[in-house]
């Protein structure tokens, strides 16, 4: 038997029929085509052999120092990668403050656990332990904690939350734990502290942990897979000034992926405070105004705006019913979401950009100068209120069955004649008024004040509203316009809709003698100029007819309650029918201003389902002018 330690004769010569193989001609193996010769035929020497092999060892060589000199960096940082690991350091984000400098929303410290998921060990058994054992320290089902866990990223070496706004004394018992319970991190990070939420949520808006989706929309951004992000409102519309820059911390850990020490840390950058117009007293004010005046009808639902007519800045804005915030920030339960998502009330809806209402009566003051600026009726036109007017076997009632007598456009907005104004629009062959405006002109003037088209208001979410025409009806509900139509939108119903911002906003451009301004949110110190949307659009004689006919409302019409106030207020009333199976069913208005001859503030209040605008929306204005006058005017 032949020793297979030694190699064969190499002084054989081979002849191949193919070329040989490296690995063949240094083993001495021979393919089937190959064929051995003897010492007479062509020879493969010494000589050949050591080439061969000085070839291979080259190769061999210079694949070492490749490795080793010129991807010796590389491969060395990847190898120190299973030994060092970097996490971020979540950033404090910046606080939003009202005008005047105090803080609406700041920031506190909450213990949170968190997994690294490219710790967690692969024995079922061994996880399934640790998972029981955090799920009893917790007081969680731990088939609840492997959901979550099912949702991470998987074999991630950033940190991802399994628990928010845990207890210290759970925070501690963990941390003890952390060698038995391999790739679960407890961590202290800031998360949103919300004075008064109640009064502001819908304004300030809401942060909460970055979902799958939102690292995706937000790749270039460098959000950490445990972080927080606006969710809506002012934490939305703002989160780039807000969010700040996460640090990160390098630290040496084991092959258990445990602990060892800190090697380097970049600290967090805290994001940039927020200043806002809000004046936060008298949104407090305006808050509970409405509370009282609603808890002793019942009631659930409002919304209120005021701004500047001046400026458009926005100095108050909410909704209710309202929700706690910091219940997202802290990481909510299923059961508290579902209590806010199924409460019919609808607590998480912005009703002052988000919410439509047919605007009732509050619409007349438009609807005045549009006729005017048509030449449709002059200040002296007088059209008699008889209580009805009837076309054909159709009937259109005033509000007052038995009439108001002789109108005229001062008298009409302050006593708020539905007559008059169905004649403006649509005309009446019993009056002077035969042919009145018509919706297309209407629809013409609304948008004109911007109605049907959003303000752009600095948050998110904002509603357009609805101007109804003939082209509209037929393309949406597919029916023609009939006169009725016309009736229904000369005072506010029928389809046309507006957000509580939109019947604010003309009413501040009234007030202001014609520009419509774009409302906003955002201070700026250095006083920024107003952002107008549209001006010139009205002849300043008709903007003075109508501001004297709303000031009438108030010292001869349906606000006159107001009249003992210590300042001067202009307004317009509204009640709007909502529900065509109980037409007793309305939505109570009043939007106004003040002062009168130099207005500084423009309020909007609504009350859903409240009934008459005189007697419930009128009283919360009051309450809020008397303060307003004693605190800020002049001041």
């Amino acid at each position: 038997m032949k020793n297979p330690f030694v190699l064969p004769n190499l002084s054989r010569k081979i002849k191949f029929a193919k070329n040989l193989g490296f690995e063949e001609a240094l083993m001495g193996t021979v393919t089937k085509d190959a064929e051995i010769l003897d010492d007479k035929r062509d020879t493969l020497n010494y000589r050949s052999l050591f080439i061969i092999i000085i070839i291979g060892l080259s190769l061999l060589l210079s694949r070492t120092i490749y490795l080793q000199v010129v991807k010796g960096s590389e491969y060395r940082a990847l190898a120190e990668g299973n030994k060092l690991r970097a996490q971020y350091i979540l950033a404090p984000r910046g606080q939003l403050l009202d005008r005047e400098g105090l803080v609406l929303v700041g920031n506190m410290p909450s213990f949170e656990l968190a997994v690294v998921t490219s710790d967690l060990s692969t024995d079922k058994t061994e996880f399934d332990g640790r998972l029981t054992q955090v799920g009893s320290i917790l007081g969680k089902d731990p088939s609840f904690l492997l959901d979550i866990i099912r949702q991470m990223t998987k074999d991630a070496f950033q940190a991802q939350t399994l628990a928010q706004n845990i207890t210290k004394d759970q925070a501690l018992i963990l941390m003890a734990k952390a060698s038995d319970l391999k790739g679960f991190v407890v961590q202290n990070n800031p998360i949103r502290h919300y004075k008064d939420p109640l009064v502001f949520a819908h304004l300030t808006g809401y942060t909460g942990k970055i979902t799958t989706a939102e690292l995706e929309e937000n790749q270039d951004q460098d959000y950490a897979l445990n972080d927080y992000i606006g969710k809506n409102g002012i934490e939305f519309a703002y989160e780039e000034k807000l969010r700040g820059v996460a640090g990160k911390q390098q630290a040496e850990v084991d092959a258990q992926g445990l602990f060892k020490k800190a090697l380097q840390e970049i600290p967090a950058r805290p994001g940039s405070d927020v200043k806002l117009n809000i004046d936060y007293d008298l949104q407090k004010v305006i808050y509970d105004s409405l509370l009282k005046v609603m808890g002793k009808r019942g009631l659930k639902r409002a919304a209120a705006i005021a701004t500047s007519p001046q400026t458009g800045e926005v100095l108050a804005l909410l909704s209710l019913p309202s929700f706690d915030s910091n219940l997202f920030a802290r990481g909510i339960t299923q059961d508290e979401f579902n209590k806010i998502i199924n409460d019919p009330n609808q607590p998480l809806l912005d009703r002052v950009i988000s919410g439509t209402y047919p605007p009732g009566s509050t619409i007349k003051p438009v609807m005045a100068i549009a006729g005017l600026s048509e030449g449709i009726v002059t200040p002296q036109t007088k059209i008699l209120d008889d209580g009805v007017i009837r076309v054909g076997i159709y009937n259109f009632y005033g509000y007052e069955r038995e009439g108001l007598g002789l109108m005229d456009i001062y008298s009409a907005i302050a006593r708020s004649s539905d007559i008059y104004f169905y004649t403006l629009g649509g005309g009446n062959p019993k009056s002077v008024v035969k042919q009145g405006l018509g919706p297309d002109k209407i629809a013409t003037w609304f948008r004109k004040f911007n109605l049907g088209s959003p303000l752009e208001i600095d948050l998110p979410s904002e509603k357009s509203g609805l101007v109804p025409d003939p082209d509209w009806k037929e393309r949406v509900k597919k029916e023609n316009w009939f006169l009725g139509d016309t009736y229904h939108e000369s005072i506010g119903q029928g389809d046309v809709l507006a957000t509580p911002l939109q019947v604010n906003s003309w009413t501040a451009t009234i007030a202001n003698g014609g520009r419509v301004l774009r409302p906003y949110l955002l201070h700026q110190d250095s006083g920024g100029q107003p952002k107008v949307i549209a001006e010139n659009i009205i002849d300043p004689s008709y903007i003075q007819v109508v501001q004297d006919a709303m000031r009438q409302a108030v010292t001869l019409g349906s606000a006159r309650s107001l009249l003992d106030l210590p300042i001067e207020v202009s307004g317009k009333t509204g009640t709007a029918q909502f529900d065509a199976r109980d037409l007793r069913r309305t939505h109570a208005w009043f939007t106004s201003y003040a002062p009168s001859s130099n207005p500084q503030i423009a309020l909007t209040i609504l009350v859903e389902a409240g009934g008459e605008g005189y007697a419930v929306a009128v009283p919360v204005a009051k309450e809020v002018y008397q303060w307003w006058a004693e605190n800020r005017y002049n001041k």
